[in-house]
């Protein structure tokens, strides 16, 4: 069949355009012989075999003829093939011939995305979307762009577009509940993971979100087939990985854990090439350090870090600071810029200028601060700018991935034989892992009427984020309530939906929904403050209470929990041991049950516990970050110089 007689075929080119309306008019440039070609390496790439494309392809350009859909589809074999360099080259030549060729946009884009430089590839996907703003597909990739540079009012925007072009794409749902999730906005999340389950019901990203907006709300229907389905798609190569961070208020294991870590590095470190560090070495006499995150702001990190950057030795170490997060203009991001050397804001950089940057500014020890979570940036880490890199306070659990050379913990979140489930290897501090600031002002102690809590009465108090509070934790505290007269649990007042929800759940168990009572979310030294009215802190598990455990200890709250096999499951535990209170630390939920009771019931008993804490708040190593930060540097300069091989690095 002649050239003529196809102008009314699909292009070639993949377009979906007729021939005739889309590359017909650049005869005669595309000539039967050329047409013939392409088509011929369009089978061949068709059937997968991309190297007899790609000699097909190369064949016609030897000839010295250029068009833009053969440029175009041998960028596509050459990018199946890895290749990603040589077939953005292609994308841009075919784009150099005619500007507004879609597809050669649209492919630069996603191989940009592959790269991780999602605000070029942002860029392409935006130029295509304004050629053909019908294409379901290029919204969605400029929204996951979008939303992995933090611009989650646009992401939200081109997530509604695709939506709107294509009602039933069970992705575009999925990615749409994302922002709403990451916007806590759980309900309507809830309601499109569910809504693309009955369009995909073995759609495994939507199941997981679904388990996440139900954990933030409280909401267990169908609890235990969820996460079971969840357990189920971790191991399967067939199914995205998900973020590992959701999981910890879950009842895995350190071993799933360590499974889902690592699948989910693999997926998003794919097609990075790290660079090779210099070893490190002293700058003008001193370790150049580097903390790196999206929270120096009002954060919990701001409860704990900082103070420890305050007091690093500034004539051994010159510390750096790269925020990629939010400028929330506080007090808390004001302190954190002035507790730094050198604070620079690195929102407005590709992940590979950061790490040149890092790599230029001849940082020895990179750490990161939060791991997996929104707005992370762990490409960075994958790029590989310092030689030595660490896990830092913010992600208690392994992160999976070969870049990080170390964790801090200490022999009780990690006992030695922990080590099997973790990529990185741990850097034990002596005492507790977790910092605390000991510079907080705590606010004037309110009474309780003022807290909204009743006069007499033994108080639980819990105030963990909902989504770690879990069925079984639930069953524990409604047989407290049950047993201990008067007694009422006071929650943080997460979301509304979490809190109508326990209460229903309360009802349930005969417990009178009235006795659960909600504290409003307040200003850190007001919240210390609260805690002074509460009888006794009940943690969660398997996701213990963290910088939560460590406000109430610092507030002299007494602290109950429940340690288990994981990392999240044992901080509570750690913090309660570096404070000299043993006896609160339990191992099974059956002796957690029976402790609180017994304090419940024994006040002089509480009373004692609670005098203890308060001595031991001022003389225990907890909140000693003087000496906390004395032995960070020394395991930070004796690891320095075992990767460097030279003594310099030790202190006198």
């Amino acid at each position: 069949m002649s050239t003529a007689a196809r102008r009314n075929d699909p292009c070639p080119c993949g377009s979906g355009k007729r021939y005739k309306d889309c590359h017909g008019a650049l005869q005669p440039t595309f000539d039967a012989s050329l047409e013939a070609q392409l088509r011929e390496g369009d089978a061949e790439r068709r059937r997968g075999d991309h190297k007899a494309a790609i000699a097909t392809y190369e064949a016609a350009l030897v000839s010295g003829r250029r068009h833009p859909a053969l440029l175009n589809n041998l960028g596509l074999s050459l990018q199946a093939l890895g290749k990603l360099e040589e077939a953005a080259a292609r994308y841009r030549e075919a784009l150099a011939l005619e500007p507004d060729f879609v597809p050669a946009h649209a492919n630069l884009g996603d191989v940009l995305r592959m790269r991780h430089r999602f605000a070029e590839a942002a860029e392409s996907y935006t130029r295509a979307a304004r050629l053909n703003p019908n294409l379901a597909a290029l919204w969605k990739q400029l929204g996951v762009c979008q939303q992995r540079l933090g611009a989650l009012s646009a992401a939200r925007a081109s997530f509604e577009r695709a939506r709107q072009l294509a009602p039933d794409d069970a992705e575009a749902l999925v990615d749409l509940a994302s922002i709403d999730s990451a916007e806590q906005r759980y309900e309507q999340a809830g309601a499109l993971a569910e809504r693309a389950l009955e369009l995909r019901p073995d759609y495994a990203d939507a199941t997981n979100l679904l388990l996440y907006a139900r954990q933030q709300t409280c909401d267990w229907r169908d609890w235990q087939r969820l996460v079971e389905e969840r357990r189920a798609s971790l191991a399967r190569a067939d199914v995205a990985a998900t973020v590992p961070h959701n999981l910890f208020a879950l009842p895995f294991t350190p071993s799933e854990l360590l499974v889902a870590a690592r699948k989910w590095a693999a997926q998003q470190f794919a097609g990075i090439t790290p660079m090779t560090p210099s070893p490190p070495s002293l700058v003008d006499g001193k370790l150049r350090i580097a903390y790196i995150g999206p929270d120096f702001r009002t954060h919990p990190l701001a409860n704990l870090l900082t103070e420890v950057i305050e007091l690093h030795d500034r004539t051994r170490f010159e510390v750096f600071g790269y925020s990629y997060g939010p400028d929330d203009g506080s007090a808390a991001r004001a302190r954190f810029a002035r507790a730094f050397d050198h604070f620079i804001d690195v929102r407005a950089e590709s992940i590979e200028a950061t790490a040149r940057r890092i790599a230029g500014d001849r940082i020895a020890v990179l750490l990161d601060t939060s791991g997996y979570v929104i707005y992370s940036r762990s490409e960075i880490f994958a790029l590989r700018p310092a030689p030595i890199q660490i896990n830092c306070i913010g992600f208690p659990g392994t992160l999976g991935a070969d870049c990080y050379d170390y964790i801090m913990s200490d022999r009780f979140v990690t006992p030695p034989d922990q080590q099997r489930n973790f990529v990185e290897r741990f850097m034990v501090m002596p005492d507790c892992f977790f910092p605390g600031d000991s510079k907080r002002v705590t606010g004037p102690m309110p009474t309780r009427a003022q807290c909204g809590l009743p006069e007499v009465g033994f108080v639980f108090c819990c105030f963990n984020g909902s989504y770690k509070i879990t069925p079984a934790m639930f069953e524990v505290w409604m047989r407290l309530l049950s047993v201990v007269p008067g007694s009422v649990l006071w929650l943080l007042e997460s979301n509304p939906l979490a809190s109508a929800n326990l209460r229903r759940e309360a009802a349930q168990r005969d417990v009178a929904p009235k006795r659960l009572l909600f504290a409003p979310r307040v200003p850190l030294a007001e919240h210390l403050a609260r805690h002074t009215v509460a009888d006794l802190f009940l943690d969660t598990l398997p996701y213990n209470a963290h910088t939560t455990a460590n406000d109430a200890l610092y507030a002299g709250l007494p602290l109950l929990t429940c340690a288990g096999e994981t990392f999240a499951s044992r901080v509570s535990g750690s913090q309660l041991l570096a404070i000299g209170l043993p006896e609160l630390v339990t191992e099974n939920l059956e002796a957690y049950e029976a402790m609180a009771l017994r304090l419940a019931h024994e006040p002089d008993l509480l009373r004692d516990l609670r005098e203890r804490l308060r001595i031991n708040r001022d003389s225990s190593e907890l909140f000693n970050t003087e000496g906390y930060t004395r032995v960070l540097e020394r395991l930070l300069l004796l690891h320095a110089a075992t990767a460097s091989g030279s003594s310099q690095f030790m202190m006198k």
